[in-house]
């Protein structure tokens, strides 16, 4: 189970670098067209704006099951062990609950809204939407695994905010 979640990982990783190396193609492409050749590509700009809402989506993803995500520790570091271990796997749980809420209404607004076409590209809305279910799905997978680990033995809850950088 840890290998498929170092591949799975690897793999979003892998995507997000050709993403940003295509936004940064792009952005480089754009600023030469506009200024050396006063031209354009027509939508590029919805492009490079999809790619980056995929990034930060599957980005904010991956870092949940790095144990990268944004956490403030001053209380939870002077817990004992046992304490610590809780608080790691509530902070898990709330962390799958919320992305797992939004997950849920993103549903709905996609399935209202997903159909409208953007202006440039003229695709529809629902591929850029899609990457808030994606990224919320990865998150609550990846807090699923953590936890899954833990009651496993194969890593242990609260030592993610004493490791050495």
């Amino acid at each position: 189970m840890k290998r498929l979640e170092t591949i799975l990982t690897r793999v979003l990783e892998g995507v997000m670098m050709v993403s940003f190396l295509t936004i940064f193609i792009l952005v480089v492409t754009l600023v030469v067209l506009r200024y050396v050749f006063n031209s354009s590509i027509t939508g590029a700009n919805e492009i490079i704006t999809l790619l980056f809402v995929y990034t930060t989506a599957i980005g904010g993803a991956v870092a949940v099951g790095k144990r990268e995500h944004i956490a403030i520790t001053a209380v939870a570091e002077r817990l004992p062990t046992t304490l610590r271990k809780l608080a790691d796997a509530a902070g898990l749980l709330l962390i799958a609950l919320i992305n797992g809420v939004m997950l849920w209404y993103s549903l709905g607004w996609i399935d209202t809204t997903g159909g409208f076409l953007m202006p440039s590209t003229g695709l529809p809305r629902v591929v850029a939407q899609f990457a808030i279910p994606l990224g919320c799905g990865l998150a609550v997978l990846y807090c699923g695994l953590r936890l899954f680990f833990a009651l496993t033995g194969e890593e242990e809850l609260g030592q993610s905010w004493m490791r050495e950088e």
